[in-house]
């Protein structure tokens, strides 16, 4: 018994190192995500011109390439998220924490389907030279918009993960309430953006309505990382209620 207690204690997580652990993860997803979407698919993709995106494509394939690995680490991090996040919130409230953390899995299960069109993207560049190119262009432009599709489906259920995350965080009085209604908004932030995008994709305002909302989305969910590396757990580990952090 003795021994089991030990083995226990070595390999536990304390709430603390549960912080730590979301906080760098969500910084680093962030980093990432702003080089993979924000920087190599918003140059090379061009919306409405399948035959300049190829050509962007074939040209820096190295650099798409580098965005797909991007992808594939955002997919490993959240995971790693969920499991840090359902740690720091058990103790307040293990079953809605466990419920919080299914749903991001939940969606980082989509973003996982959405990364293979990427890849098949990939395998077209690679073998594109045996199809016709108008072929090429189609499968393309096809697979990249599977992408946008199978993603957008993905932070429909993300967004809902953020109201459960805020309203936990609010339940659990472990930090200022601004925190739990910052994350509450970018919940409905996302449910609003991505909702849209599914039911009217050739909306003229939707540009326009995903950068005014984009302000929320990105406050809460980076505000909420800082402060579980600043603050998140307490300097013993314990609950606590800060200030504002």
């Amino acid at each position: 018994m003795k021994t089991n207690n030990n083995l226990n204690s070595r390999f536990s997580v304390s709430q603390r190192k549960a912080a730590w652990i979301a906080g760098i993860s969500l910084l680093l997803m962030a980093l990432v995500a702003g080089f993979s979407y924000g920087y190599v698919q918003s140059s090379l993709v061009v919306k409405g011109d399948a035959e300049a995106t190829v050509a962007n494509l074939s040209t820096s394939i190295s650099l798409f390439r580098a965005g797909v690995l991007g992808w594939l680490l955002i997919f490993f991090l959240d995971i790693v998220v969920a499991w840090a996040l359902y740690l720091f919130f058990k103790e307040a409230n293990q079953r809605l924490s466990l419920l919080t953390a299914c749903f991001r899995l939940a969606y980082t299960a989509l973003l996982g389907v959405a990364i293979m069109n990427l890849i098949s993207v990939l395998n077209l560049l690679d073998e594109g030279l045996m199809m016709a190119p108008e072929m090429v262009r189609y499968q393309v432009v096809f697979y990249l918009n599977a992408f946008e599709g199978g993603w957008s489906m993905g932070l429909v259920i993300f967004g809902i993960h953020l109201l459960l995350l805020g309203y936990l965080l609010l339940q659990s009085k472990y930090a200022h309430t601004v925190w739990g209604i910052l994350l509450v908004l970018a919940g409905l932030s996302y449910l609003f953006v991505h909702g849209i995008k599914l039911l009217f994709p050739d909306l003229d305002q939707l540009a326009t309505i995903e950068m005014v909302l984009s302000l929320p989305m990105a406050v809460g969910e980076i505000g909420f990382a800082f402060w579980l590396l600043i603050r998140g757990g307490g300097r013993e580990g314990r609950p606590h209620r800060a200030a504002i952090f």
